[in-house]
């Protein structure tokens, strides 16, 4: 039997023997006061103490699992690649005289243009051997040869490619001198007239030289290239007039003959 269950057996048994007591015969000056009784007769139990745990702090231990590390990388921008291509220095020419260009070392081959006092044009070869320069055609698309003897080179030849010669182009007669004039002087002394001065044309392609006739008579002969010819010293009376022409030739033939008449005054 517990404790506590001893002691409300005993409050119980005291009860029962104080209602004997009062059954014989005694009357009691007041009724007991069961409730009271029972009241003190609790305060006289000892309180059993109930072990509680002693109030505190619940420490709740959490792992806390390690915070994610986000790493923000900038993704980088590709760069433009600028490639800079050095221009390499080019090598140019000039010359100290109007010289023919054509598609080979010589005048057999065709006459492709001209390089002219105060031009300048680019080399792309050269021909060591025959002393021409392989340059960019000044006066159309590609390149033409063109002989050394009045050229002026800026800049480095070394590494200028050599040129092969050509084959000699199928020889035919030259092409008819254009552009033919006659500067004349006519000097009157009173009866006739004193006749010179000179005659000029634009050079022929694939020439070897020119014949110049007065009327029907070869008068002179000049060189491949050339480009005029004096007029013949002559007496003319007033009005009267002679008759020079130009004919090119070549190893295949003559060109057509081109004329110009010549008056005084």
């Amino acid at each position: 039997m517990t404790r506590i269950n001893r002691v409300l057996f005993s409050t119980l048994a005291i009860t029962v023997i104080l209602a004997c007591n009062v059954a014989g015969g005694q009357t009691p000056t007041n009724a007991p006061d069961f409730v009271a009784t029972i009241t003190a007769q609790a305060l006289l139990i000892p309180t059993t103490q109930i072990d509680q745990p002693t109030p505190g702090v619940i420490v709740i231990t959490a792992t806390l699992a390690p915070p994610t590390q986000v790493l923000f990388t900038d993704t980088p921008i590709p760069s433009a690649t600028i490639t800079l291509t050095p221009s390499p220095s080019s090598t140019t020419l000039s010359v100290s005289a109007d010289t023919n260009c054509r598609s080979g070392p010589s005048k057999d081959y065709d006459y492709l243009g001209a390089l002219l006092i105060g031009q300048t044009a680019e080399v792309v070869g050269k021909n060591t051997a025959t002393g021409y320069w392989i340059i960019k055609n000044p006066e159309r698309a590609g390149n033409c040869w063109l002989w050394g003897n009045y050229v002026t080179v800026t800049g480095d030849t070394s590494k200028l490619q050599e040129f092969p010669i050509p084959p000699t182009p199928t020889p035919s007669a030259p092409n008819a001198v254009k552009g033919l004039i006659a500067n004349k002087i006519c000097f009157f002394n009173g009866v006739t007239y004193d006749l010179g001065g000179s005659i000029t044309w634009e050079d022929a392609a694939k020439e070897d030289g020119y014949n110049i006739y007065v009327g029907a008579g070869l008068f002179n002969v000049v060189p491949a290239n050339s480009t005029s010819s004096p007029i013949p010293h002559l007496l003319l009376a007033p009005g009267g007039s002679i008759n020079m022409s130009v004919e090119a030739f070549n190893s295949a033939g003559r060109s057509a003959k081109k004329s110009v008449e010549i008056v005084c005054p």
